[in-house]
């Protein structure tokens, strides 16, 4: 069964974050191989390493993690924009499961917790 993979998830492990890191570590590991996540966590990982000042070659990290990465399509971003529940970037994440049948989030955003998906973290 495939999970999807918030950006923060993959944050708190790059950024060895002492708090949320050990967990985010264990998700990944125990769901290494059946991740996906959308395009847009790629931006988004890329904008928040920037900011922290850290260098890490993405599509390296994610295949190292097993992330497989998956498109951000017009149907995707029109599923996103009807979605009332949560801001833009997290319906963008929501549609993506939806489009690909995923129903389990790895997630420290507890926004997830107001759709119809199972969050973990």
């Amino acid at each position: 069964m495939k999970v999807y993979v918030d950006v923060n998830v993959i944050y708190y492990i790059l950024t060895a974050n002492e708090e949320f890191g050990p967990r985010a570590k264990e998700l990944v590991e125990e769901h290494y191989g059946r991740m996906i996540t959308s395009a847009l966590t790629v931006w988004q990982l890329y904008i928040l390493l920037r900011r922290a000042g850290a260098r890490f070659k993405i599509s390296q990290v994610l295949e190292d993690l097993g992330v497989k990465v998956v498109a951000l399509t017009p149907e995707i971003i029109k599923m996103a924009e009807e979605c009332e529940k949560l801001d833009f970037d997290d319906s963008i994440h929501y549609a993506t499961m939806k489009a690909h049948r995923v129903e389990i989030i790895l997630s420290n955003d507890r926004d997830f917790d107001k759709v119809d998906v199972k969050r973990l973290f």
